[in-house]
């Protein structure tokens, strides 16, 4: 409903999945928001897959689903916190939508895209190409995991003719970013990761506009 709602409009969030994944998906021209949308669907059966031996005798409760998404409203609030601190209500350098339900679908879409590509892929390989090495640490694959995907995660974010200059402030606000949600994959798992990402996003782009409406 989102991409037809949506359709052919032009957006002002950009993240660094969002330039690698859109500009493979123009390549289906028209049918590019469909491919999109196969493309999740492809994601989510990847998951289940890999993992279908605890999703086979996985009960779910709904109970614990409200849980992990307000675990990751409340994480993403610290994230916040965390890298904004008290200037959280200045925003000059912000740029955000005047409409919150859009707002809502791109942080949705940055915060899966994100996760997948950095966590979910980067991570994962990383951390399993270095433990299953002859002399494995898995400390410090760990280690080395959470750093080459935050690494990543933050360069990526000036790649692109939308990106942003680099700026070292910058790149070291994502870079933690990246670490804590990097460890919070490890520890938590994909779908609190997800939250917490969508949370951080969709409140640091829709405070401006709660705040000044």
């Amino acid at each position: 409903i989102c991409f037809l709602y949506f359709r052919g409009m032009t957006y002002q969030i950009r993240n660094s999945a969002d330039i690698i994944l859109r500009q493979f998906f123009n390549l289906f021209g028209s049918f590019s928001e469909l491919m999109y949308a196969i493309t999740i669907f492809a994601l989510i059966a990847l998951i289940f897959f890999l993992n279908k031996k605890d999703f086979l005798n996985l009960k779910i409760k709904f109970k614990y689903l409200f849980l992990m998404l307000l675990e990751g409203v409340l994480l993403g609030l610290l994230l916040i916190f965390f890298l904004n601190d008290i200037s959280l209500f200045s925003f000059k350098n912000i740029v955000y939508q005047d409409n919150l339900l859009l707002n809502l679908y791109l942080c949705i879409g940055a915060g899966i895209w994100e996760e997948a590509l950095f966590r979910f892929f980067l991570f994962s390989f990383v951390y399993k190409v270095f433990s299953s090495s002859e002399n494995n640490d898995l400390f410090l694959s760990f280690y080395i995991s959470v750093f080459i995907s935050s690494v990543l995660f933050s360069i990526f974010h000036y790649i692109g003719t939308s990106a942003e200059a680099f700026h070292v402030n910058s790149f070291l606000i994502r870079f933690i970013g990246g670490v804590y949600l990097s460890l919070l994959y490890y520890f938590r798992g994909f779908g609190v990761t997800v939250m917490t990402h969508i949370s951080y996003d969709f409140i640091l782009v829709s405070l401006p506009l709660i705040y000044i409406s």
